[in-house]
């Protein structure tokens, strides 16, 4: 598995998101769990060298976020 693809295993509501946008099940400024989600794991990418402790809350958070999303369609 290369590189990019064992990123992207660890952000799956951001890769879910792309995917989404890419093939036009969305746009860009549909604002829901998914896209707080998304936001969230990107933050924790972009602080995962710098404040690790900082990017550890973020991937909480967006688990979080698609918890509560998965059991309010319930």
């Amino acid at each position: 598995m290369n590189a990019r693809r064992a990123r992207w295993l660890l952000l799956p509501a951001l890769a879910t998101w792309r995917a989404e946008l890419a093939a036009r099940m969305r746009d860009a400024f549909t604002f829901d769990w998914l896209w707080r989600a998304a936001c969230a794991e990107m933050w924790a990418a972009e602080l995962e060298g710098l404040v690790p402790e900082l990017a550890a809350s973020y991937r909480r958070k967006a688990r979080q976020i698609v918890r509560d999303a998965a059991q309010s369609a319930r």
